[in-house]
This record gives C-alpha cells, structure tokens and sequence, in this order.
C-alpha cells in the first residue's frame, strides 16, 4: 500500500470512529505533511482519495472538511453487516435531508390528510416525467403513491383480477418476504426456476398455457437475492407470451433508479402498459422515507380503486404526506439525482473490488451471481460445505450473511447459495470480509478433508 493511501485510510478510520465529525475543518497540507512526514503532495493525493471516496469535501480558499460521508459504520463489530438490503439513514446526506423535510413542512403547512387514494397531486403530477426516464411511459391518472413494495404485493396477492385466474407464479428464488407470505396465506402458487442465466422461455410458455395464472411476479433486474438481470430477447418474450395468454406481470423494479444497465427497458415498456403492473421504491435511495410508486394498466384502474376503498378499514396503501412531499422536494431539486450518483459511484467502486477479489477464487468452493448493479450478489458455494457451520464460522468473524433458503417456496430447489448485500459496507471492509469469506472455505474444505482422512 502505497503511502498516500496508507495516510487516507488512517483517516478515513478517525472518521468512522468519529474522531473527526461532520463538518469538521480537517488538518491542513502542511501540518498533515509534519505529522506524518511526507510530502504535501502525498497529503494531497490522500485527500483527492477522500474526496473522491464522498468523506470529505473542499472549501475554495478554506481547507477540507468532513462530508456527512455516504456510508457510516457505527461500530467495529458492525464493519461486515453483508445481510441486510436496508440502507442506514445516514446513507442520505441529512444536510439535503434535513433541506427537503424543511420545505416539504412549509410547502405543505396548511394541507391536511384528506388526499386523493393516489396520493399528493403536485408529487403525481411530475411523475410522468421522472418515470419516462425509467422507460415507464404512462399517464398521471394510472400513477399511485404506495408505502412500499412488499405492502403493494400482499394487496395484489388478495385481489381477483379480471382474467379471473387463481395461481400465482413465481420465480425460484426470490424476495423472501414475499414467499413467507405467500405460504402463510396458502394462496396457489407455481414457481419457475431463475438462475445466472435467467428463465427457461420454454417452461413460461408451458407454465402459462396450462394453468389459469392470474399472475407472475418477476424481478427482471437487481434481482434479490441473485443480483442478476434478465436480458432483453427474455423481457420481451415473457411481455409476448403474457399478452397471448392473459397473465398479467408484477414487474418488481425496486431499484430501477439507481441501475446503470445500458439500453435497458422494462417488462412494462414492451407490453405497453396492458397487463402490466409496475412497482418501484424510493426507500432504497432515501432510507428515512418508505414510499413507492404503483403503475397500473387503464382498464384496471376500477377495479383498483374499488378494492383500495374497500381495504381503506383494514389496510393503509398511502404513504404518510410528509413522506410524499419530502420526496416532491427531492425530485424537483437536484438533490435526488445527486443522491443516485453517489450511490452509483460507491457500487461501482465495490464492484470492482468483488470482481478483482474473486477472480482469484477457485469456481469450486465459490463463485459470485451478479450484474453489477444494485446491492445483491450470491455466492455460490461448494456443495460439501454445510452452510449453517459457514454461518456460524462467519459471525465469529463479525461477519453477518444471508442464506438462500428462505427465497425459495420450495425447500428441495435450494440452489446452496448465500446472499452478500452491499447496502452497510465500505469499500476497504468488502475487500476485508471478501478474503475472510474465502479463507473460512478454504479452511473448512482442509478441516473437513483431514477430518475424513
């Protein structure tokens, strides 16, 4: 490690630790270079390494300072939290949140509660517009502000449809919350195997000609658990053969904004709004906030709105008014898509870390599922190796992993695999749990080996 960067990390730690705290005027070039004895240039290079890593920004005429930094750890044992996709609120500068919650209660200081089912007008009314940008071309009346995404599908899920089918398919794996509920609701399901290379096309047809499905739920990209993404000819061709069979699409897009798949459009896109009901989250990008955005087909939109009514005694679908104007105040600042960037540079920086690591790895014992984009990857791992002792070995080393097994409806399709989320590690603490990872497989293969032996 060069020394410039040995100097960064040690304050980037002080940081973390809180040595530094936000906002804090940093030592200058020149009392950095003393204390250290190097050169200013290489006070400066670890400062162009710290700006560019979001933990401090540059003052003209002024010096460095602390940023409200993009990822925070709270404390060491906490360094390799890998299990969970829910960001920390600290993951949103609270300076522009801070600026936003601040003109959302002024702008809507005199509003009330009694609000349309589809939420604030105002927010509604510059969706079309953000949505156009995600390929999602519909109009302000087909538009509804929901609280999340997991509350819209359990909605959905109850609901019959117009083409009056009763089974739900699903691909295997997928969002394990949305699994548990379908099983402790026993609501008919099919599932699908989903895999690194996506879908058997074949299978779908098979699947959609024979059973009356009222749905299918997909998550065609930053798939949870696998990280993966369903190529175009895949995406188009289940838009075809829903249309032809009268199977509507959930298109669970909850990262939609912060992917950078070049040229990529969504289920929705190729089915022209018909039959397609589009669901993206914005709790991902802003954690302190659970709001999303449901997109419904135009012939839909009775029935919708007759069952909203009726579970409007039981069951809240709106998100709070200050969550909505807070997001308005986002859109209509630069402050989202300043939020996006950072986001998008900071899984940049980790993916590259992932790739240069495990390219090393023996496919063998392990190899990692992803696209590159959003918070989730799988490993998957050498089939001698019990997970629950990987598990347990992990946490010993503070690190925390998911395992696959609650992703998939049925328990004998388990693919071996474990989910890794980037959504609460810096980038020096992936490279470190990565290795770690590897060594703990590499270490119960030789204990196992010697063991049998």
């Amino acid at each position: 490690m060069k020394k410039y960067e040995q100097l960064a990390k040690h304050i980037e730690q002080q940081i973390l630790s809180h040595h530094y705290h936000q906002g804090e005027k940093l030592p200058s070039i020149t009392q950095l270079s003393k204390e250290h004895h190097c050169s200013k240039a290489t006070v400066i290079k670890c400062y162009e390494k710290l700006i560019e890593q979001h933990l401090i920004y540059v003052k003209s005429q002024s010096g460095y300072y602390v940023a409200d930094g993009f990822l925070k750890t709270a404390s060491s044992h906490e360094r390799f939290t890998l299990d969970t996709g829910n960001p920390i609120v600290s993951a949103t500068s609270l300076i522009d949140a801070k600026h936003c919650l601040s003109i959302a209660i002024e702008q809507y200081s005199e509003s009330s509660l009694n609000i349309s089912l589809q939420g604030v007008e105002s927010l509604r009314h510059i969706l079309p517009d953000f949505l156009s940008s995600l390929g999602i071309y519909a109009q302000e009346d087909s538009i509804y502000l929901i609280q999340g995404v997991t509350q819209m599908l359990s909605f959905l899920s109850s609901l019959e449809f117009d083409n009056h089918h009763q089974y739900i398919l699903i691909e295997e794996p997928t969002y394990s919350y949305y699994v548990q509920f379908l099983k402790s609701m026993n609501i008919p399901v099919l599932t699908i195997q989903r895999d690194e290379n996506g879908i058997n096309l074949k299978e779908l047809q098979q699947l959609f000609s024979k059973y009356d499905i009222k749905f299918f739920y997909t998550v065609p990209r930053n798939h949870n658990p696998l990280g993966t993404t369903l190529n175009t000819y895949t995406r188009q061709k289940i838009a075809e053969l829903a249309l032809k069979y009268n199977v509507y699409i959930i298109e669970d897009d909850y990262f939609a904004h912060c992917s950078y798949s070049p040229r990529y459009l969504p289920i929705s896109y190729y089915m022209e709004g018909q039959n397609c009901i589009y669901l993206t989250s914005f709790s991902k990008i802003i954690p302190y906030i659970r709001i999303g955005i449901c997109v419904i087909p135009t012939h839909f939109k009775t029935l919708f709105e007759k069952l909203i009514h009726q579970s409007y005694y039981y069951s809240y679908q709106l998100p709070s008014l200050i969550s909505q104007a807070t997001l308005e105040s986002y859109l209509r600042s630069s402050l989202y898509q300043k939020q996006i960037k950072i986001l998008q540079d900071q899984l940049s920086k980790d993916y590259q870390i992932i790739e240069k690591i495990t390219q090393q790895w023996d496919s063998q014992i392990a190899y990692p599922l992803y696209d590159q984009s959003g918070y989730y990857l799988s490993l998957k791992i050498n089939q001698t190796i019990q997970l629950d002792i990987l598990q347990t070995n992990l946490l010993a080393q503070n690190i925390k992993i998911a395992r696959n097994e609650r992703c998939f409806y049925h328990q004998e399709n388990f693919n071996h695999t474990l989910r890794l989320s980037l959504a609460r590690i810096h980038p020096h603490d992936l490279e470190e749990a990565l290795n770690l990872i590897y060594q703990t497989l590499l270490q119960y293969l030789i204990k196992n080996s010697a063991y049998n032996d």
